[in-house]
């Protein structure tokens, strides 16, 4: 689903937020989910999201996490109100959002640094310890519940097979009385943007939710960390160092790091199965999920050796 606009329609949508009608505008490529455009307004650079499912207590509940994020310090996309304070407004009965345009580039592995690492989690620890941060969201998008769902699409063969096994393993073994918050939950490259080599901010809380806090460090070892097909540990402990200085782990969160990469590893891999073979075939992707099948393997049968 895509809404292509004219300058009319757009200078439509902005009259809500400026008066001035002197822009220029481009499309930018981005999901399914959602129509986006940049916007050069007053020689100021603004992204104009239109959310193309209509859910409006989505976006709502969106708006209102960036705000508190940016209320609670937290370096992430900043919302513009309407000129008479909303949050978002609509186009065609779908919701739209104005948003300031955040210079520089997505994180690639080839780009990760131990500095870049480090602040990052500095800024995951700086989340956990919001304390005036709330959301109305308790379930969690990595949540046991989900494995299942995954599983029911999956054919019968080996991998659906090893998939359940791992499944009720991990499942009979989810550590309790864990620290929880509200954790971002997809710490990957692709949310995360970088200007001249330095950490800038975290993108797409779309997954925020209430979950243990260790669950962020683990998915960023996994996310960040793992390289070329083995484990970076100058990387992994950059992370867990720049976690620490802003928050210290707790002695049930150390041992619970390696879980959590097994947690993380056998949800994408059987979401990348179900993606790329079943839902949306690609040849160039169809083999993805292998990587993730090596990374729990590797915390499966190995200790994720980090100072305390």
């Amino acid at each position: 689903m895509s809404t292509d606009l004219n300058r009319l329609e757009v200078t439509e949508i902005l009259e809500e937020y400026y008066s001035d009608s002197s822009f220029t505008y481009s499309k930018i490529e981005s999901g399914s989910s959602n129509t986006t455009y940049r916007i050069n307004l007053d020689e100021q650079n603004y992204v104009l999201s239109i959310f193309e499912s209509n859910n409006s207590d989505h976006v709502d509940e969106l708006t209102l996490i960036l705000k508190q994020l940016e209320n609670c310090g937290i370096k992430s996309s900043r919302v513009v109100a309407t000129s008479d304070g909303r949050l978002y407004s609509a186009f065609r009965g779908k919701p739209t959002l104005l948003k300031e345009y955040i210079a520089g580039e997505e994180l690639t592995h080839a780009a990760m640094t131990e500095s870049i690492a480090s602040d990052i989690g500095k800024e995951l620890a700086k989340l956990h310890q919001a304390d005036s941060f709330d959301s109305r969201r308790e379930a969690q998008h990595y949540g046991l519940d989900v494995f299942g769902g995954i599983a029911l699409d999956l054919p019968e063969g080996e991998f659906r097979d090893w998939y359940l096994v791992e499944f009720e393993r991990l499942s009979s073994e989810f550590p309790s009385e864990l620290p929880m918050g509200f954790v971002h939950s997809d710490v990957f490259p692709d949310n995360i943007i970088i200007e001249q080599g330095k950490f800038k901010c975290l993108l797409d809380f779309e997954y925020l939710s209430y979950f243990p806090l260790v669950f962020d460090l683990s998915c960023g070892i996994v996310g960040l960390t793992w390289q070329s097909g083995a484990l970076n540990t100058n990387l992994s402990k950059s992370l867990i160092r720049g976690y620490q200085m802003e928050r210290k782990l707790e002695l049930t969160e150390w041992s619970s790091l390696g879980y959590f990469c097994q947690y993380i590893a056998l949800f994408f891999a059987g979401w990348r199965y179900r993606q790329f073979n079943i839902f949306f075939p690609n040849p160039k992707r169809a083999l993805d999920y292998k990587i993730m099948i090596d990374i729990l393997e590797f915390f499966k049968n190995g200790s994720l050796c980090m100072e305390k």
